[in-house]
């Protein structure tokens, strides 16, 4: 007889699972009596907005939180470019790896916001400036040594 006991739970910004098995168990990972296994969860707001949308709370006051296990929360705000300001699309998530890092691209059609944050319900902006928690190692991949005066 096999006694079986998944128990998953939140506290803070830490999901933790917990395996419990006999000693006995056909499961590897519980042969020994238990497992635990802790992943870290990056709290960010998510949510959506087209410009077909009538209601802009994704814009300027979002509410959706959700427990990411993603490095970055992140802001993505697009708007035409002929009609200064006017929102097209607006999307607040979490991912991995970033398109674009707290940059602004601009086409014949779009001016894109890319932003990006490390700390929870970081990405609460309206997108249009760089967000103050941002990852202070991006951009910190090469160093350089300027030459100083000589010494007299």
């Amino acid at each position: 007889m096999y006694r079986f006991v998944v128990a998953i739970f939140t506290v803070s910004t830490m999901v933790s699972v917990i395996y419990v098995a006999d000693a006995d168990s056909q499961f590897p990972f519980c042969r020994f009596g238990g497992y635990v296994h802790t992943l870290l969860a990056l709290l960010c707001y998510t949510c959506s907005y087209s410009w077909a949308s009538v209601d802009d709370a994704c814009i300027v006051k979002p509410t959706h939180q959700t427990n990411c296990t993603k490095k970055y929360c992140t802001i993505v705000r697009q708007e035409l470019v002929r009609e200064h300001g006017k929102v097209a699309t607006f999307l607040r998530g979490c991912e991995d790896k970033l398109q674009e890092y707290n940059s602004v691209v601009t086409d014949s059609t779009y001016k894109t916001y890319y932003r990006s944050c490390i700390s929870d319900l970081c990405n609460d902006s309206d997108g249009r400036r760089p967000i103050s928690s941002a990852d202070p190692n991006i951009g910190a991949m090469d160093n350089m040594i300027i030459k100083g005066k000589p010494r007299k």
